[in-house]
């Protein structure tokens, strides 16, 4: 049986949801005229200003928010996660991921063993093998440096180097070109295997588990591919890994000195500060991979140590809890504007919705609230020539975060203050609104309903005055901070993800059903799968 509900827990969870009932009728704009709010509500950590001050909420919802924090005991599970404890419940692991960019000169003692004895062994491991590729020491099996490296990998394996790479790419090194195959479509392979020279090619086969699907399939045609032109004594030359499974990757046909390992305590999602960040090493070289250790770790001394309410992660962490509750809407784009980030939207997709899209708390109960609100986006200014219809006139509030980046250099064309304008101009059009003009003839008075904006939309800024690898390094443990905090407010785990395994056993069944064009379909399938899975088996079986 569950234990009963704390009645602590359960008075500040209904002083919380009854202070959003009263939040869903405040006045944005009434609020943000208020300068000492605004000071308030702008904070600033490692580097970065956060302006919340837009966002519709008063000092009667922060204060619920903040005993609601005690009440959850959230002081208490950010500090375990610190130390190492198991605060991944369900697979009885810590989460350390800030291990790998804490000071190694600090010792983090769990179970017994002192885990920055391992972290720092594996970063001075890639750090000799990326400077021995970016100088020109490691070479092919026929002598010729690497000028291309493709990372093979998917979900946490890919999407943060993905994203780092994109937005680090000023500092790339200038004969090294990264790329990335994680869809297991093969016509992914395909098209890329074109633009590389396998002499000249390293593959980096980025698996946890060495066992996923996708990951192994594309490891074996990128391995076939590079024998086809390289000897198979010589195939350590050209493919390493990374992955928490040793024995796997050796069984592959790996040398141990071609494998980079990272342990089980760190999750896929959280892993770029690991092995997994090696594509990023070889492209920016370790100095840089350091200064992107160093920002997120400012990051992750300021979500230690600062006050509740200055405490940039779990303000955020409040503003989507309030905003879920007061003006119940389940969608939080983020719009960068910066090209350099355009890959941010996808990587806090995995991070958020993977980390919190739980419906079960921790004492096996259905979670009081909807969790994980939906993340997406795409780059400003784009974005605004798509979907920004639907965020200044549409049915729903959808609270934006905006990423602002100063553009380095100066423009002729003055682009880069076109940029900037647009990405504050949004923040105050939503929050603004403008009432429709009802003057002029009849026709006019008719389209006066259509061009007016409603406004009152909250939406958080955040500034970022250059994409530095420091800077970077901070605003992605931002929001592996948020996230923390949103699953220890909702009293989930963010740390596993069963929720991914089902469909992946169900594929299994249906690849043989596929393979095989005489096998009989199950009883129990349903009959639009069955449907289904009949018209593609019968495709797949009558191509050329």
């Amino acid at each position: 049986m569950t234990e009963p509900i704390d009645p602590r827990l359960a008075d500040t969870r209904a002083a919380l949801e009854s202070a959003a009932a009263r939040g869903a009728q405040l006045d944005g704009i009434a609020l943000a005229r208020d300068p000492a709010r605004r000071e308030a509500l702008t904070l600033e950590a490692a580097g970065l200003v956060i302006d919340f001050s837009k966002q519709r909420i008063d000092e009667a919802g922060i204060a619920a928010l903040e005993a609601y924090s005690e009440a959850v005991e959230l002081e208490r599970w950010r500090r375990a996660m610190f130390d190492g404890e198991s605060i991944n419940f369900t697979e009885r692991r810590p989460a350390l991921h800030t291990a790998l960019r804490r000071d190694p000169a600090r010792p983090l003692i769990v179970d017994g063993q002192d885990v920055m004895i391992d972290v720092a062994d594996t970063l001075a491991r890639l750090r000799d093998f990326t400077d021995r590729v970016r100088d020109g020491r490691w070479r092919g099996a026929s002598g010729r440096p690497i000028t291309d490296v493709v990372s093979i990998g998917i979900g946490g394996s890919a999407l943060g180097p993905v994203l780092a790479c994109e937005a680090l790419r000023e500092y790339a090194h200038p004969r090294l070109r990264i790329h990335f195959l994680s869809n297991i479509d093969p016509d992914v392979w395909a098209r890329l295997a074109t633009q590389l020279n396998p002499a000249s090619t390293l593959a980096v086969v980025a698996s946890k588990s060495f066992k996923t699907i996708e990951t192994a399939r594309n490891a074996e045609a990128v391995r076939a591919w590079l024998l086809g032109s390289v000897p198979e004594d010589k195939l350590h030359r050209h493919l390493v890994a990374v992955t928490s499974n040793v024995a796997g990757a050796e069984a592959f046909g790996l040398a141990r000195e071609a494998i980079f390992p990272f342990r089980d305590w760190v999750g896929g999602r959280f892993s770029m500060w690991s092995a997994i960040g090696l594509p990023l090493m070889l492209q920016v070289g370790a100095d840089r991979f350091g200064e992107m250790l160093a920002g997120a770790r400012a990051m992750d001394e300021h979500f230690a140590s600062a006050p509740a309410r200055a405490n940039a992660p779990l303000v955020m962490a409040w503003i989507s809890l309030w905003n879920t509750l007061a003006l119940r809407v389940n969608s939080e784009p983020v719009i960068p504007y910066s090209e350099a980030l355009r890959r941010l939207p996808a990587y806090l997709q995995q991070l958020q919705m993977e980390s919190n899209g739980k419906s079960i708390d921790r004492d096996g109960r259905p979670v009081a609230w909807p969790s994980a609100p939906v993340t997406w986006g795409e780059p400003g200014t784009d974005a605004q020539h798509s979907f920004f219809q639907a965020l200044h006139q549409g049915t729903a509030a959808h609270p934006v975060d905006f990423v602002l980046v100063i553009p380095r250099g100066v423009d002729p064309q003055h682009r880069d203050y076109t940029l900037m304008a647009n990405g504050l101009a949004q923040g105050e059009a939503l929050l603004r609104g403008k009432a429709a003009d009802t003057g002029g003839d009849d026709a006019a008075r008719a389209l006066a309903a259509h061009r007016g904006y409603p406004g009152k939309r909250p939406s958080t800024t955040i500034l970022i005055d250059s994409l530095t690898p420091a800077r970077l390094g901070a605003l992605i443990a931002l929001y592996e901070h948020k996230t923390a905090a949103l699953g220890w407010l909702w009293r989930i785990n963010s740390f596993d993800q069963w929720g991914v395994e089902l469909g992946k056993v169900v594929a299994t069944g249906i690849e043989s059903l596929l393979d095989d064009p005489k096998a009989a379909l199950p009883d129990d399938m349903d009959a639009s799968t069955a449907a289904l899975t009949r018209w593609v088996r019968s495709g797949l079986h009558v191509r050329g």
